[in-house]
């Protein structure tokens, strides 16, 4: 479904020019009208697509995805859970995010998050990890949970990283987000999309 002001009806041609917020190219596509749906002066339109390649069908998929992550984790305020062993560092990041006005919870080593992430009395929105990225078992338990849970995870990124390439091979998953450097508006990005 798309949102839109004007009063379309179904079989009309449309051309869109889609912008993830992802850094690259906005996607441009023709599709055609299926439904529209009319509220409050606003439409929805329901839209198909008969020609796209399985790059763009994939782009749009993890789009809404992510919109689905980010809606759900605003809407239950679940907080996010860093796992950062340098305190210094660890505070930045929590700094960081509660000025986003999100909530966070911190911890300093691999096996605590482990213990976070299991307990069923707890529910996180998301994992954000920094150094793990110079640990090889570290990145092997990171994918495990990214991989099994679908749980969102933002990697932030270390210039001498030894595994960041690992890293950046994750984010080929939707719910996966690897800025390519560790900033302000970067980590502001990566939660909001």
């Amino acid at each position: 479904m798309v949102s839109g002001d004007r009063k379309l009806r179904p079989g009309h041609l449309v051309h869109l020019l889609i912008d993830f917020d992802t850094g690259e190219e906005p996607m441009s596509i023709t599709g055609s009208v299926r439904r529209a749906r009319g509220d409050n002066g606003a439409v929805a339109l329901a839209i198909a697509f008969p020609i796209l390649t399985a790059d763009q069908e994939d782009a749009i998929h993890n789009a809404v995805l992510r919109a689905l992550v980010r809606r759900d984790a605003i809407a239950a305020q679940l907080p996010l859970l860093v796992f950062e062993p340098r305190r210094r560092v660890r505070e930045e990041i929590e700094a960081e995010i509660r000025s986003f006005g999100f909530p966070v919870s911190c911890v300093d080593s691999l096996a605590e998050a482990v213990r976070e992430l299991e307990r069923e009395e707890v529910e996180y929105s998301g994992l954000i990890i920094h150094s793990a990225t110079h640990d090889a078992p570290s990145m092997d338990v990171i994918e495990f949970f990214t991989k099994s849970d679908d749980l969102r995870t933002i990697i932030l990124p270390e210039p001498n990283g030894k595994l960041h390439e690992r890293a950046r091979g994750l984010a080929k998953l939707p719910q996966v987000r690897v800025p390519r450097v560790w900033s302000r508006s970067e980590l502001r990005r990566a939660l909001t999309n």
